[in-house]
């Protein structure tokens, strides 16, 4: 019974991670049209485009507010399962700081696509969508306000970093020890290392709702700071940047021989 479960709660999980990629391609077919309408002023009323640009911000924060949740329902079942999930591919998890992205990240990201590399690739935003808004540089008062952000996020970070080695050097140098030193002579020592890390787990989860919670605010500060079109093009290009690490990493686990490993491995 209990390796049903198990292989219940692996499946649950691993349909959860499939759903969520297949909405962030979606997410970013939506997020790109909405950007080649822009460019092409299908809709020369400012309001009303700025009005369906924030609309789409919303919906899309909605998604991940969605997936975070039913994340952490499912992480309480297993959470050692997200800190090494094998529905990714080697290269996703690879990259992966307390079971997803480092928050700061959407900082650089946005720092990136604010950058004059930017606005020379799309030059007919500047020409053409005056009246709406600029992706161009950030001003003055941005920039403070995002140096600010990412003080605090890197400030977190750190904080939760050295939480969760401080969990895994206290499971390894105290509790396993303890009991590999007594298991010579005790019969019982399968149960209390369940015990502890069962203990482990809690403190697991824990951290890993503080790490998603700190992803979603940063997220959402940076939709407070950025202008409608900024914020749809950092929306638009993370999402293509999580997609294509994940394309790579498939045909690297296939040339490296890990077909099989990570669930859909060979979809297109």
């Amino acid at each position: 019974m209990a390796e049903s479960g198990s292989s219940s709660d692996h499946a649950e999980s691993n349909r959860c991670f499939q759903v969520w990629m297949k909405l962030q391609e979606e997410s970013q077919r939506e997020l790109f049209e909405a950007l080649d309408a822009v460019q092409s002023r299908v809709n020369s009323d400012p309001q009303e485009t700025e009005r369906q640009l924030i609309n789409l911000i919303d919906k899309n924060i909605e998604r991940f507010q969605d997936y975070i949740d039913r994340r952490t329902h499912l992480a309480k079942k297993d959470v050692s399962a997200y800190f090494a999930p094998v529905w990714c591919t080697a290269r996703e998890t690879s990259l992966l700081w307390i079971a997803g992205c480092r928050p700061s990240l959407f900082i650089r990201l946005a720092y990136s696509l604010t950058s004059l590399d930017l606005e020379t690739r799309l030059l007919q935003f500047r020409q053409r969508m005056k009246s709406v808004d600029e992706l161009g540089d950030l001003s003055p008062k941005q920039m403070e306000q995002l140096e600010n952000l990412q003080k605090r996020t890197i400030k977190e970070e750190e904080r939760l970093t050295s939480e969760l080695a401080r969990l895994q050097e206290e499971i390894a140098d105290q509790t396993v020890v303890g009991i590999a030193m007594k298991s010579v002579r005790e019969q019982e020592v399968s149960e209390e290392l369940g015990r502890a890390l069962e203990k482990q787990d809690g403190e697991m989860l824990r951290i890993l709702e503080e790490a998603d919670k700190l992803r979603i605010r940063t997220l959402i500060e940076l939709t407070e700071i950025l202008r409608p079109l900024q914020t749809v093009t950092l929306l638009a290009f993370s999402k293509k940047l999580h997609v294509c690490v994940r394309e790579w990493g498939k045909g690297s686990d296939r040339r490296h021989g890990r077909m099989g490993l990570c669930p859909n491995q060979t979809t297109a």
